[in-house]
């Protein structure tokens, strides 16, 4: 399969991984639109959100839950945004969710590897 996401599951693509479990991987985005903008990516391959059985969504909302915890820990946004794309915006076809933090002042975006090991330093 020639799918992105897939191949960073399988480690043929490196990544800065900051979670992973035998359902899901958490990266960080290598081209956030925030400090500390995520992507919860579910190993097994679905196209999108249609397709994903309720027990893998409700564990990638449950691990929503923790690496906001971790966010808020290292980074002290003001707010979360969470995304899923469908459809012609959605740009890799395998579903993924976003966590993007939130800042009221405007940030400079950092380098990844940057706030990704402010990230790690409180899991």
């Amino acid at each position: 399969m020639n799918c992105i996401f897939c191949k960073i599951n399988n480690g043929e693509i490196p990544s800065q991984i900051l979670y992973e479990d035998n359902i899901v991987q958490v990266i960080m985005d290598v081209n956030p639109t925030s400090n500390g903008h995520i992507l919860i990516i579910p190993i097994k391959h679905y196209s999108d959100f249609l397709n994903i059985d309720d027990d893998t969504l409700n564990h990638i909302h449950k691990i929503a839950k923790l690496m906001k915890k971790y966010l808020y820990e290292s980074l002290n946004p003001d707010g979360l945004t969470l995304i899923n794309n469908y459809g012609i915006n959605q740009l890799i076809k395998h579903y993924h969710l976003h966590l993007i933090p939130v800042y009221k002042e405007k940030q400079l975006i950092k380098d990844t590897t940057e706030i990704y090991q402010k990230i790690k330093s409180v899991i």
